[in-house]
């Protein structure tokens, strides 16, 4: 038998699956932290539990942040199909849910000692105490569930120091996550709100933890058609004349800038050049020039005029007197 033979045996199709005559319990073991699990195996093959399920709509891959430690969980919701757009697979996958849930309460109530260190008890004590894999919508006058409506069900997404542990492809069967080519796409990116995938789920076990107790799905693989995004694409196509005369026009506008910059006097520049030169009367060679970067004048600082002293006033000196000049004619005898 091949390896893919033998690993799609491992897949059970959840609209045939039998909890009944498909799983069986592993032994119980204690946890770091008090609690306790119980593997669930699929009784064919002695390993992991696996089912295929149909195609259905999922709420979203979300990140949760636990607010006292800090620590980072994801999961989804798988919806359930209304009357509007169920499908004869949905509705087997979900009447097989059911009676998963069943089977279990049915031997929690059998193993009640082990499991729940309860030597008697009873079906509507372990109703109480069980956590459900499927969640129906509450009804709004009772605050009870409404198990008329289409229920879903909840589904990790693992993710160790910061890597995912599922697989996505595309309809093709192309990998899309994990994939080095974009590294920032991951679960929450290709499985967005209201996104129809097909998954195959791995079964988590039985958890034990504060008197309650329940039965967990993580996402193994998941088949998704990515939605088409104008996003991070150019979505505009230039002819080829427009193409030609954009970058002719570029080269203009880049040599008329070149030209502009050419033309910039020089003291219209931040900093300025000065010459000095030192005057010499002795001939030689010229003076080196040092070149010194003007830096601004610091504004001037405004100081009071002093009060003038008022001086006295001196008598200006007369004009001296002119002698006036006489001139005396002499009569010839």
């Amino acid at each position: 038998m091949s390896s893919s033979n033998e690993s799609s045996n491992m897949i059970i199709n959840a609209t045939v699956f039998t909890a009944e005559k498909d799983t069986k319990y592993t032994k119980s073991k204690v946890n770091a932290s008090g609690g306790k699990s119980i593997g669930i195996l699929n009784a064919n093959t002695g390993k992991s539990l696996y089912l295929g399920t149909p195609l259905m709509m999922t709420w979203g891959a979300q990140k949760f942040v636990d607010e006292k430690t800090g620590k980072e969980s994801y999961s989804m919701s798988l919806q359930f199909p209304g009357d509007q757009y169920r499908t004869d697979a949905t509705d087997k996958m979900l009447k097989n849910i059911v009676e998963f849930e069943n089977k279990i309460k049915a031997d929690a109530l059998k193993n009640s000692k082990d499991w729940l260190g309860k030597v008697k008890t009873s079906a509507e004590v372990i109703d109480a105490l069980f956590h459900p894999m499927l969640k129906y919508p509450k009804d709004k006058n009772t605050g009870e569930a409404d198990l008329t409506r289409s229920p879903t069900l909840n589904v990790k997404i693992g993710c160790w120091d910061g890597k995912f542990s599922c697989e996505i492809f595309d309809t093709n069967s192309v990998q899309l996550f994990p994939n080095e080519d974009t590294p920032e796409v991951g679960p929450i990116e290709l499985m967005p709100k209201q996104m129809n995938l097909a998954a195959v789920l791995q079964c988590g076990g039985l958890w034990f933890a504060n008197g309650k107790f329940g039965c967990t799905w993580k996402l193994f693989q998941a088949v998704v058609k990515p939605r088409a995004s104008m996003r991070g694409k150019c979505m505009i196509s230039l002819s080829p004349d427009d193409k030609s005369a954009l970058e002719k026009r570029s080269e203009e506008t880049e040599s008329a800038a070149e030209e502009d910059d050419h033309d910039i006097p020089r003291e219209a520049t931040n900093t300025a050049t000065l010459t000095v030169a030192e005057d010499s009367d002795d001939e030689g060679p010229a003076p080196m020039q040092t070149h010194v970067v003007a830096t601004p004048a610091p504004a001037p600082a405004i100081v009071a005029a002093p009060t003038p002293t008022p001086v006295a006033e001196t008598p200006a000196a007369a004009p001296a007197a002119v002698k006036k000049v006489v001139k005396k004619v002499v009569k010839k005898l």
